[in-house]
């Protein structure tokens, strides 16, 4: 199932409304008409003869198969949470940290002898088949495409660095050079441009926040317009975490070894 799919099976449709464009006053199909119906919610002008009218639905069909995307949600954290507790933590116990997770992968830090020698006697739970043939680990390519399977999108190359600031801001550094950079809300050309690794490792250590200038197309009204912004683009400060003493370490929100006056 495809993003497209699955966001389908869960969309809302109360958020759903009704828009008309007008171009008259007057009459039983006018804007005065419509302005006075109950389920008026606004109006937007664009000239003296073009308004656009919005209503709120007054009836919803319920008709999106929500238990669907439930269901697949639920499917996705059985096969994370399984992958992470009955094989990774299994394996290397205390010898693995989980740095960073969402909907679909984990970043680890894992001491072993040879994780990739691990990875081809469990090659069963790992797609591979983006590894080059010629791979220095030899490294068999299967497994492609297969669902519920783990992939290592370094394919081979050493992830050797990795910085996260709060969620969806974060780099990675592979064979030391520059590999990913994520800043929710900031365009991709201004991180690519003006952000690189040291940034963030300056931001963490130094508690330094870093601001970067972009423009934006906005239309209103349908009159488009440029517009410049100044930006947070690095925070130390992540409010969704709980971040223990002297450490880089942070704990969920509602973790029991959170304490009431906000020791551990």
């Amino acid at each position: 199932m495809n993003n497209a799919v699955f966001d389908k099976t869960m969309e809302n449709i109360r958020k759903r409304v009704t828009v008309k464009l007008m171009s008259k006053y007057d009459g039983r199909y006018g804007v005065e008409a419509q302005i006075s119906k109950p389920n008026f919610h606004s109006i937007s002008i664009f000239n003296d003869n073009l308004v656009a009218i919005q209503l709120n639905k007054t009836d919803i069909l319920m008709n999106k198969p929500i238990y669907v995307g439930l269901v697949v949600l639920d499917l996705s954290k059985t096969l994370m949470y399984d992958f992470h507790y009955n094989y990774i933590r299994q394996m290397y116990k205390d010898n693995c940290k989980l740095l960073y997770t969402d909907t679909h992968s984990f970043i680890y830090a894992v001491k072993c002898d040879d994780f990739y020698e691990d990875m081809k006697k469990n090659i069963h739970k790992f797609d591979t088949s983006d590894y080059p043939a010629d791979n220095v680990f030899n490294m068999p390519c299967v497994n492609k495409k297969v669902v519920g399977l783990m992939k290592d999108e370094c394919n081979g190359q050493i992830l050797t660095e990795f910085v996260e600031l709060r969620s969806k801001m974060y780099s990675t550094r592979v064979n030391n050079q520059d590999s990913m950079k994520k800043i929710k809300g900031i365009k991709a050309s201004v991180v690519k441009k003006t952000i690189e690794f040291n940034d963030y490792l300056d931001c963490l250590r130094n508690s330094r926040i870093q601001s970067r200038e972009q423009y934006a197309i906005r239309s209103k009204v349908h009159k488009v317009e440029t517009i410049r912004q100044r930006k947070i683009a690095l925070s130390p400060y992540d409010d969704k975490r709980f971040l223990q003493d002297n450490t880089t370490d942070t704990l969920a929100w509602g973790h029991y070894k959170i304490l009431q006056n906000g020791n551990v």
